[in-house]
């Protein structure tokens, strides 16, 4: 039963929660917040349930990425759902996939930048807003799997 949570969580909780926050960002250019809280409630659960490794140093990691999220809302960058969406996939993720994150994160968001501005250029108006939040749900998805979090509960 105790292996069953953790099972849980890390196979259906993450993907369902990346997936949602894809669409939502997709569809209405907004993360819900309760995308956040089941991330970040989530790997609580799983430290409570689970043999999480660098717990510490997760919540560092974490603590700065959403620190720097939302310097770069405050700059009008990102969106503050990006920002917390960032700060609880970092807790996901090993501290030192993050320099990745963040190259696989650019890497999509320039995939999105191209298609926005193929699509502005077919249609008048103003320049769309980038759903940031698939871009890091994305980089998120591709990543965990080789995460050590992932290889300590598989």
């Amino acid at each position: 039963m105790s292996a069953l949570v953790p099972a849980l969580l890390v196979n259906f909780l993450f993907p369902a929660a990346l997936a949602l926050a894809i669409s939502s960002d997709l569809i209405g250019r907004i993360i819900p917040n309760a995308v956040v809280a089941l991330l970040a409630l989530g790997f609580a659960l799983l430290c409570l349930t689970a043999a999480v490794p660098d717990i510490p140093a997760r919540l560092l990691a974490a603590l700065a990425v959403l620190g720097t999220g939302f310097a770069l809302f405050a700059q009008d960058i990102i969106g503050a759902g990006d920002a917390k969406l960032a700060g609880a996939l970092a807790l996901w993720l090993d501290p030192a996939q993050l320099p990745a994150f963040a190259l696989v994160c650019a890497g999509i968001g320039l995939v999105l930048v191209v298609v926005a501005t193929w699509n502005h250029h077919r249609a008048s108006g103003r320049f769309p807003s980038l759903p940031y939040g698939v871009a890091l749900a994305g980089a998120g998805l591709l990543l965990f799997p080789q995460s050590g979090l992932m290889a300590a509960l598989v």
